[in-house]
């Protein structure tokens, strides 16, 4: 059975977002993507647009992901009893960035968005998106959003490099 253009979008983002991961946006050709997924590269094309509709694609998948955790994360919270709090989204966000490739691709996102203004909107508004989801769905005030969301920077570099933060 043939797979749907939307399934099609979804495993080629997520196979893109592993190389693009490695290899930054502008170190990867679109035909590295196409061939890890064998398929050509003017199908790739056809699904997505261009490169950047594609790298914009997996900037959307990993947001998705990172904002489906943290939703999951608040429900079981909800679940035991308990409201749920940026400490829970904090959780959820450590767990997702286990994964290498996300959080290698979170990194490259950022800095493509340095150089692709394209990119760089998409980056922005999603950030911005999870800053604002985060107040949202645990009440928080904009101060301790921010303080979590700077923990999370730390975590990223802490993270990115293989070290332990400072106790």
């Amino acid at each position: 059975m043939r797979s749907t253009a939307g399934v099609r979008r979804a495993e080629a983002a997520r196979e893109a977002m592993t190389q693009f991961a490695r290899g930054g946006y502008d170190g990867t050709p679109v035909g590295v993507v196409a061939e890890a997924l064998g398929v050509s590269q003017p199908y790739l094309f056809k699904l997505f647009g261009s490169k950047a509709g594609l790298f914009i694609a997996c900037v959307d998948l990993c947001y998705d992901l990172i904002e489906e955790n943290a939703r999951a994360r608040l429900a079981e919270s909800e679940a035991a009893g308990r409201p749920g709090t940026l400490d829970d989204i904090g959780h959820a966000f450590r767990h997702t960035i286990a994964e290498a490739d996300l959080l290698r691709f979170q990194l490259q996102a950022w800095a493509a968005s340095a150089t692709h203004p394209e990119i760089r909107e998409v980056v922005a508004a999603r950030f911005s998106r999870s800053l604002e989801l985060s107040r949202e769905l645990t009440g928080a005030s904009a101060d301790e959003v921010n303080e979590m969301f700077a923990r999370g920077a730390r975590l990223v570099v802490s993270t990115a490099l293989g070290i332990q933060l400072l106790s």
